[in-house]
């Protein structure tokens, strides 16, 4: 009897650690995908709505729109921004972007710069957990004016 309970203890464990992980793996990346859900929405906000104003127009109020869905500035990276492109044509509106995303899942590398390019044989203990838990995620959103 006592065994049967103690092998029911590592199963209800293990059920937990497997849990825990996943919620881990979720509280990191929904955001992620929050964010471009909110850029693409906007971005189709843009293309049926805005299709008769000037560029101008459409890059100052791009800022108010993701203040409205909650998005500001830091949730996404500088090179959403670098790449942004806003092109007006005769009450026709394409905009689109491109960036990418790394999510730590257990913290960033530590031995070496983990925002620049390094080799992997050149990480050492937990940092190598580190990098194999990491995720990469390209995103591009896009909208036009039907």
């Amino acid at each position: 009897m006592k065994h049967e309970q103690g092998f029911s203890m590592i199963k209800i464990m293990f059920l937990l650690v497997l849990i825990g992980a996943g919620v881990l793996v979720g509280y990191k990346i929904i955001p992620v995908y929050n964010a471009n859900w909110k850029i693409q929405d906007t971005f189709e906000f843009l293309a049926r709505n805005m299709s008769d104003q000037p560029e101008e127009v459409i890059q100052r109020r791009l800022p108010e729109l993701f203040s409205l869905k909650y998005l500001s500035r830091d949730d996404v990276p500088d090179q959403f921004y670098e790449n942004l492109v806003v092109e007006v044509n005769a009450g026709h509106i394409e905009i689109y972007s491109e960036y990418d995303v790394t999510v730590w899942i257990l913290g960033p590398v530590e031995g070496v710069n983990p925002d620049s390019a390094y080799d992997e044989s050149e990480l050492k203990g937990m940092d190598k957990i580190r990098h194999k838990a990491r995720q990469d995620f390209h995103f591009e959103p896009y909208a036009e004016t039907p």
